[in-house]
């Protein structure tokens, strides 16, 4: 069967001042394999690009004999760092990896979808002295559609911890399997020095 898959992880560091080695770093990552029957075309765009930050969306397109659209898996990810008492300047290294490489840039989020998965994690750090150092974002969801009103996608949690939510999602007709997609998400907090993280704040949500 044919198959696309992708990586695209986010490093965010506020590194140590030459006077002590306080500092923090998130760590996260998304990851999706998708396998199908028939031809599929990937658009990604980065939404922020040249900032100290991540917003991308994608959007994987399984189509018929036509070229039309039968079934999406639309994905958005964004990682971030806001500043409190850290004085360092923000270090960020975005790595993407798509095989094939993606057809285009223009990704649809859809509105209506037929299933939804969302994880929001936040990771407060603290300096020596007890005042906010940085804080620590991730937002993720992905979206699923079907084109035709008599297909279902069977969507379920396989993983599910503070650093890790895995989904697969199976879109079905009838008795056929279109589109399998395995997505993943990961997030991490490492502090050094006389800086102290919090536990994950994390939220899931899914639908249905």
């Amino acid at each position: 069967m044919p198959t696309h898959q992708g990586s695209t992880e986010t490093i965010i560091i506020f590194p140590p001042p030459d006077d002590d080695d306080d500092e923090a770093t998130q760590t996260t990552n998304f990851e999706f394999e998708a396998t199908y029957t028939g031809a599929a075309t990937l658009e990604v765009a980065d939404l922020a690009p040249k900032q100290d930050r991540r917003y991308t969306d994608s959007e994987l397109v399984l189509r018929d004999a036509t070229g039309a659209p039968i079934a999406t898996f639309a994905a958005r990810y964004k990682a971030w760092v806001d500043r409190g008492s850290a004085t360092t300047q923000k270090r960020v290294t975005l790595t993407d990896s798509y095989v094939p490489v993606p057809d285009g840039d223009s990704p649809v989020w859809p509105i209506s979808f037929a299933s939804s998965a969302h994880r929001s994690w936040k990771v407060d750090t603290f300096d020596p002295a007890g005042g906010l150092f940085a804080q620590q974002w991730l937002a993720w969801e992905v979206r699923t559609t079907m084109a035709s009103s008599t297909g279902i996608v069977a969507q379920s949690v396989t993983d599910q911890t503070d650093g890790l939510l895995r989904v697969q999602l199976v879109y079905m007709e009838g008795a056929n399997v279109l589109l399998t997609v395995v997505a993943t998400i990961t997030a991490s907090a490492s502090v050094g020095g006389g800086v102290t993280a919090d536990p994950p704040d994390v939220t899931d949500l899914f639908s249905p």
